[in-house]
């Protein structure tokens, strides 16, 4: 039987994935609907800000050091515990450090009263480097499938704490203390998976943690920018109070299953593009990019038309405070549009190694969201910022498409990474890479299911 086609292969293991989190997402998303209606907008805006604050120097402790593995791993031949030990070590000083900045930044902002909701948000940091280390072998080896049960156990563990916030602690550190429990749930659970599937032990190497560090320095201002920007809105909704955060808040929470798909099947096909990328095969990668597009705008343009038809009659049905929410969440479907399509060029940037290239277009994205935002949000509100975003993503849409197929082309025609790649770009993407101990690894031939 011939082995499975990189689409089908990138398919079934995000299916893997989407059909673990399916039970997870909707005891996550009861979760936050109680949430939302206990706390009411003001409460629920309040909460979704410091949510938003401390989340660019959560991105700033990962460090980027989880794209970077994956593409390491096509070179090194595996995911291995030299590996997997320096990405914890380097992502758990990161993750110190980042908790530290924001609640400093906190301070000296005049936003005080944000500081112990980010406290409760830093232990969950903590957590976050036992994950991305302990999950990484999974997601090379496309073998998501192992991990099913762990959204359902950590979800259940995450409601289970709301509602006790719900009837002992209605304020909103007691349901951020929930989300918190469930992201220890599931990084304690991936970690203890990791020890049975995986067993090879963690050794950090300095010398591999220092090449890591260079490596993913861009890919760490990048998703650091690109959360600057994504939750901007927030910061410039203050001048407007809690409420009009609130109903942002509300349209924002509203789109992301629909992101978390992408999420999913984004994080599944990369180690296929890695694979691809590090074998030069330009001309499949092409042919793949091309396919996603055109089946993301097969797939999505149905259900944007669904849910703003829907998303008014069920705001004043069920939650009627939200009311304010339904035009600003219109919005934001539009722009998911464009948020699949940027995760998927992201990918493809990704494992060409073009990690300068992806960090120079989200400061651009940055400076045309300030100029977006600094105008509309103060005009139209929650309309704005969701307009803001929307339009930034467009722009982002059409820089990174025509990226991505500059560096195809050009890597087809030249026979590597495409013109301009540095020389580190270069290693970085296509070229084995010496083990941490001493050892040389060859390419991957394919990745496994």
């Amino acid at each position: 039987m011939p082995p499975p086609s990189p689409m089908r292969r990138i398919l079934r293991n995000a299916g893997s994935i989407l059909i673990g989190d399916a039970a997870a997402q909707v005891l996550v998303g009861a979760a936050i609907a109680i949430a939302a209606v206990r706390l009411g907008p003001a409460g629920f805006g309040t909460l979704s800000t410091a949510q938003a604050y401390v989340e660019p120097f959560t991105a700033l402790a990962a460090f980027g050091l989880q794209q970077v593995a994956i593409t390491q791993c096509a070179t090194r031949g595996g995911c291995d515990g030299t590996l997997r030990g320096s990405v914890f070590g380097v992502q758990m000083s990161f993750a110190i450090v980042g908790i530290v900045a924001s609640i400093v930044a906190a301070a000296a902002t005049g936003r005080a009263s944000l500081v112990p909701l980010i406290a409760v948000l830093g232990v969950g940091t903590l957590w976050l480097p036992m994950g991305t280390a302990a999950m990484l072998p999974f997601q090379f080896d496309q073998a998501m499938h192992r991990l099913l049960a762990i959204p359902f156990i950590a979800s259940l563990v995450q409601f289970t704490i709301t509602y006790w916030a719900m009837t002992r602690c209605n304020v909103p550190i007691g349901y951020q203390m929930a989300t918190v429990a469930g992201t220890i749930a599931t990084m304690a659970l991936t970690f203890v998976a990791m020890r049975r599937f995986y067993p090879a032990p963690l050794r950090f190497d300095r010398a591999l943690a220092k090449r890591l560090i260079v490596m993913a320095w861009p890919l760490a201002t990048l998703d650091f920018v690109v959360m600057a920007y994504s939750r901007g809105s927030y910061f410039f909704l203050n001048a407007a109070g809690p409420l009009a955060q609130g109903e942002y808040a509300a349209a924002d929470r509203l789109v992301k299953p629909v992101l978390h798909v992408a999420g999913a099947l984004f994080m599944s096909s990369l180690p296929t593009v890695a694979v691809l990328a590090a074998e030069r095969k330009f001309t499949a990668l092409r042919g793949l990019y091309v396919k996603g597009i055109i089946r993301l705008l097969q797939a999505l343009i149905p259900f944007v038309l669904v849910a703003w038809v829907l998303a008014g009659w069920l705001l004043r049905k069920f939650a009627p405070e939200y009311a304010g929410a339904t035009t600003p969440f219109r919005v934001l479907s539009t722009g998911a549009l464009f948020m699949f399509i940027n995760q998927l060029s992201t990918i493809f940037i990704v494992a060409l190694g073009k990690f300068r290239a992806i960090m120079a277009v989200a400061i651009v994205n940055l400076f045309v969201y300030l100029g977006l935002a600094s105008v509309l949000v103060p005009r139209w509100g929650a309309v704005g910022a969701a307009t803001a975003t929307s339009v930034m993503e467009a722009v982002n849409t059409a820089m990174q498409v025509v990226l991505v197929l500059t560096l195809l082309r050009r890597s087809a025609v030249s026979g590597g990474p495409g013109a301009g790649a540095s020389s580190a770009d270069v290693q970085h993407a296509a070229s084995p890479r010496q083990m941490g101990d001493g050892s040389a690894s060859p390419e991957l031939a394919s990745s496994a299911p």
